[in-house]
């Protein structure tokens, strides 16, 4: 049964995959092609080399990777290439499959900028969550951080630093710059994608944790944690609360904390990913 389960969820990772590298072809094509952006990596040369030269994005897409997945097969562990070959390949051809596609009239840089970061981050995010990816400046990266420890996000952002100067010379200043709006917002859409929305990490400081717990409990519905902990300046031993709320339910713990003890000390940080019961699966 668990092996069957296995080959179950492989599959399913597949269809996922190409589920994901589908919405981002479909970004790019309907939304950055048409607008004239550029982009970053691998698929930001192929954009420019299209703009330029005419070639079609998605054969030259799969022809540039082509060498980063020799050397990503030397170096990186073989279920995440073979799942990156598979999503590139997926996303090359219906890259050139969707040309020509716009759903939209757009008129505005921006529009296309946002449009095609959000349903492109959206397409990348399912992929990364499934353990692939896109291929490019992903594997080189990756390669990267095992040999030498450097961090992925600082070397993509390199990379793709490299291409954006690129486009900015033969684009144009303005695309440029609407270009990197568009790599912002695909940024922060595969972020939401991979750890969900930020939840917030609350830690209370009060004489009346006792009290205060009780409510947390009953009116939020969340769970709670006491730490032991020693004033500095008082030298008085009392219970810490730590909890882990969403965004809108911060409003209602205020007001508790408000209401039980106003002299309380209240700390609230963000969580950019929490994984347990009520917030995101560890599946």
């Amino acid at each position: 049964m668990n092996k069957r389960w296995r080959s179950v969820r492989f599959w399913a990772e597949l269809a996922g995959i190409a589920l994901g590298a589908g919405i981002f072809a479909f970004s790019v094509q309907a939304f950055i092609v048409q607008a004239g952006l550029g982009g970053g990596g691998v698929g930001g040369i192929a954009l420019l080399l299209f703009y330029t030269l005419g070639l079609p994005i998605g054969l030259v897409t799969l022809v540039l990777n082509v060498p980063l997945f020799v050397l990503g097969w030397k170096e990186v562990h073989k279920t995440f290439v073979f799942k990156t070959l598979y999503g590139v390949v997926v996303y090359s051809v219906l890259l050139d499959l969707f040309k020509g596609i716009h759903p939209l009239a757009l008129d505005d840089l921006f529009l296309g900028a946002v449009y095609g970061g959000v349903v492109g981050g959206i397409g990348s995010g399912i992929i990364f969550r499934l353990g692939g990816s896109l291929g490019g400046t992903d594997i080189v990266a990756k390669v990267l951080q095992r040999k030498f420890g450097w961090a992925m996000g600082t070397t993509s952002l390199m990379l793709n630093i490299v291409v954006l100067l690129l486009s900015w010379a033969i684009l144009g200043p303005k695309i440029a710059l609407y270009t990197l709006v568009s790599m912002f917002a695909y940024s922060r859409t595969v972020d939401v994608i991979q750890s969900g929305i930020p939840a917030k990490a609350v830690t209370i400081i009060s004489e009346k944790s006792a009290e205060m717990v009780q409510p947390i409990l009953s009116d939020i519905g969340r769970g709670a944690t006491f730490l032991s902990g020693r004033g500095a300046y008082s030298d008085r031993t009392q219970n810490i609360i730590i909890c882990v709320i969403s965004l809108s339910e911060l409003g209602n713990l205020k007001r508790i904390v408000r209401e039980v003890d106003p002299q309380a000390f209240l700390i609230v940080q963000t969580a950019s990913e929490v994984v347990g019961k009520g917030f995101m699966s560890i599946e």
